[in-house]
């Protein structure tokens, strides 16, 4: 079954789709025909789906697959629900991921990551959508799936093919594409209710269309979305002056929008040759806060500022497939386009800053810090772009020897203007003593860094396979970089008052390598033996602050992956069970760190190395035609191998200054050391007639974890068990209609993706203000039980 949606688009391209497709299927609807043939095979029997990948940069059977892969396909996202990231998270057992607000995802595959905050440190997991690059650090690109084929999450190192930041591994979404065979789509529409909170909407809806019979197709797709708020945002005191928040409180202040539209054209040339372009673009709007204060009440806090976040892009992917006989040239482009602004409360910030000032902590310096219990916002302006280009050449045919070689270029630049800006600034004692001394112009913004950077790098890589025997495959993979980046950054003081420039500038290559060998025991069961490796940029530290004593450069880090697993069917297929275990050494880990000597100076390290062991098991089993068990499970430990101090990187430290950065038997952040899903399934085909009716309930769990480098270090699992529930039931009519009622959240759970400890050292039972009592571990829960009630409807004009 395949359905969308049509949205109140609120943007050009998005309005534009709306309006084609509407006026599309109203047109046509009056010519349908009465019977239309299924898309979708009987149900007469009961083997498991073959699913079809594209992990390798070519089409292959998942189950032939030589290393740990799961994937999920377009009836599986519309049953499951997926709509975002944390979504499909909870189903795929060797990734995590923290999100303190929506789209500030930050994704990890098996552990590989030193925690939340590292805004500097390249992501250690990419993401892709098709063949455009989408990986960010910290704030993970996150589209909407709507009309998604298939997602394809890749455990592991896969730095041969897909270069920087997928060292731990890749999550790849891959949209629907266009055809030829004729002219269908879907709508959808659905109502939310949530407990404790209030309601929301979905619009969505996606058209086929060809223009030129078996020439030209386009693919439209636009959606418009609001999830319901459920965090109260209470009256309450400053915590050092007796000023009340009544003006901004408001209930369930936490509202998220989500609207975009995508459009795809596929142009067959002639019989060898097919060109394919994808434009997408996606606002979303935040608003409120999305921690809850335990001292304050369940899903509730007190703010004296209505937080925003908005969160724009657009992103576009040029691709040209051709035969060549003895081999298919693939040559893509892609361009992203994105910009993120927020406006955050920073005010306890500033409420401590100045209480620090009254009790004489800053000693001479106090009167510059003193902003006088004055409200505060943290602002953030920030852009990013990113240009790509690979071209590839891959073996076709049945030969012995497949192989694959490509060369990949990509541009990208960053560029963020974060400050804080503190309201009535210039009546404040701070402002009087830094205008008396050094006569800067008349702002708000107390204090802030303007940064930019701008990396490029080449690569060229290949892999190839060749069939020993007629079960045994080896496997050869190598891929070559260079890097080039160029980074500065310049910190305000008040804005005007400009610290020097940092200027961060390196060159460096390396060389990554992939080796495989696998064993087919027969039709239904392979073993195989991986090793991978993935790798990080290196760069530099500061070139203008020589007495910082941090090292002028930093290398690469490698993840080395060490992989067997089992690939297999039983029962005539109706039993798909993929078993993998792993071993990973993770060498010169990069941590961005300040200098003990200069606040305003920070920079990168290699920080020793760790291990990281585990194992992962998906299984599917259709135990009868009508009934289907789904699930997975991954258990994994990690530590730090050794000691590792700033004195290790920096030599002439003095040894008062010196400290501990990462300590021998540590884990590791984002690690949770076991996670599983079940999910189970009861359809009947003929319920009433021609109208069929399913029922499916899945539950997830996910072990305590870290959320940060710290906390790890010093044995804090703060984020507690996650457990998750959700029942869902349907009706459908065959190429016609689909109802469904959706509980998710069904036990009401309570679960932190994100948890706020920077208070604890003031606020806690130990804090210098310990008798506060409140803004102590401040989790970001979940959406309490969400009932949804769904219809769509299709259209199928073939």
């Amino acid at each position: 079954m395949k359905l969308r949606a049509i949205p109140p688009a609120r943007r050009p391209l998005a309005a534009a789709i709306s309006l084609a497709m509407a006026s599309s299927l109203t047109s046509m609807a009056a010519f349908a025909e009465d019977e239309v043939a299924s898309d979708e095979q009987e149900s007469n029997y009961v083997a498991v789906e073959e699913i079809t990948v594209t992990a390798t940069k070519r089409e292959m059977d998942m189950q032939d697959l030589p290393q740990s892969i799961q994937a999920f396909t377009t009836e599986q996202i519309e049953k499951l629900g997926f709509k975002n990231m944390q979504d499909y998270l909870k189903a795929i057992p060797s990734m995590s991921a923290v999100a303190e607000t929506p789209g500030r995802n930050e994704v990890v595959f098996r552990g590989i990551s030193t925690g939340t905050g590292e805004w500097r440190t390249d992501s250690s997991a990419a993401v892709y959508l098709d063949e455009i690059p989408m990986t960010s650090p910290t704030q993970q690109v996150d589209p909407r799936m709507v009309d998604i084929q298939r997602v394809e999450a890749l455990p592991g190192p896969q730095g041969t093919l897909f270069g920087s930041s997928s060292q731990s591994g890749a999550l790849r979404i891959i949209t629907n594409k266009p055809d030829h065979s004729g002219t269908y789509g879907s709508v959808k529409v659905d109502a939310t209710s949530v407990k404790e909170g209030e309601t929301g909407h979905t619009a969505e809806a996606w058209l086929n269309l060809p223009l030129v019979t078996d020439t030209l197709s386009v693919r439209l797709v636009a959606y418009d979305t609001k999830s319901a708020g459920y965090i109260d945002n209470v009256e309450g005191k400053n915590v050092f002056t007796d000023e009340l928040n009544s003006d901004v409180v408001e209930e369930d202040f936490n509202d998220w929008y989500q609207s975009g539209a995508r459009i795809s054209a596929l142009w067959t040339i002639n019989e060898d040759w097919d060109a394919e372009l994808m434009v997408m673009q996606q606002s979303q709007r935040s608003t409120g806060d999305w921690k809850s204060d335990p001292a304050e009440g369940d899903l509730e806090i007190v703010r004296f500022f209505k937080d925003e976040r908005t969160d724009d892009w657009w992103a576009a992917g040029l691709t040209f497939k051709g035969d060549l006989g003895f081999a298919e040239l693939t040559m893509t482009s892609s361009f992203l386009d994105r910009e993120v602004y927020y406006e955050f409360d920073n005010s306890l910030d500033a409420q401590i800053r100045a209480k620090r000032v009254q009790d004489g902590e800053f000693g001479y310096y106090s009167t510059w810090y003193d902003t006088a219990f004055q409200d505060e916002q943290r602002v953030n302006d920030q852009t990013g772009k990113r240009v790509s280009q690979e071209i590839r050449l891959a073996s076709m045919g049945d030969s012995r020897l497949q192989w694959m070689a490509g060369a990949f270029y990509e541009e990208t630049d960053d560029f963020w203007d974060w400050y804080w800006r503190v309201e009535n600034y210039t009546e404040t004692p701070s402002w009087q003593y830094v205008n008396y001394w050094y006569d800067v112009p008349e702002t708000n913004d107390y204090y802030g860094e303007v940064y930019n950077a701008k990396t490029t790098q080449t690569a060229v890589f290949g892999e190839m396979s060749y069939d020993l025997t007629e079960k045994l495959v080896a496997g050869v993979g190598a891929r070559w970089f260079e890097y080039d980046r160029d980074r500065s950054e310049q910190k305000f003081w008040p804005r005007g008052y400009y610290l020097p420039l940092d200027i961060f500038q390196g060159v460096d290559s390396d060389t990554v390598y992939k080796l495989s060998l696998n064993y087919h025991i027969d039709d239904d069961r392979m073993v195989y033996a991986t090793y991978s490796e993935g790798f990080r940029l290196g760069g530099a530290n500061s070139q203008i602050r020589r007495e910082s004593v941090l090292p002028e450069e930093y290398g690469a880090d490698k993840l080395l992956n060490h992989e067997i697993g089992l690939k297999s069917q039983w029962l005539d297929n109706s039993l798909q069970l993929n078993l993998s275990a792993y071993l990973m050494k993770w060498e010169d880990m990069q941590r961005n760190i300040g200098d003990p000597y200069f606040w305003e100076v920070s920079g990168h390290v290699n920080a020793g190395d760790a291990e990281a062991t585990g194992i992962e098991a998906t299984m599917t089993y259709q135990m009868t035609e009508n009934f289907k068990l789904e699930g997975s499970y991954a258990r994994s430990s990690s530590k730090i191998l050794d000691d590792f101090y700033l004195s290790d990187a920096a030599p002439e430290i003095d040894p008062s200054q010196d400290w501990l950065i990462a300590s021998k038997g540590q884990g590791l952040a984002l690690a949770p050391p076991s996670k599983w899903w079940l999910g189970a399934e009861y359809s009947v085909p003929e319920l009433f007639g021609d109208i069929g009716g399913w029922i499916r309930y899945d539950h997830s769990w996910t072990e305590a974890m870290n959320h940060d480098w710290w906390n790890a270090q010093w044995g804090r699992p703060l984020i507690k068990d996650r457990k998750e529930a959700s029942l869902t039931a349907g009706l459908w009519q065959e190429n016609s209609w689909t109802a469904t009622l959706s509980v998710y959240n069904l036990w009401d759970d309570r679960n932190a993706g994100w948890i706020d400890s920077g208070y604890d050292w003031r606020f806690g039972s130990n804090g210098t203000w310990s008798d506060v009592g409140r803004y102590v571990n401040m989790p970001s829960y979940n959406r309490p039980r969400e009932v949804v009630l769904s219809f769509k409807k299709d259209f199928n004009f073939r």
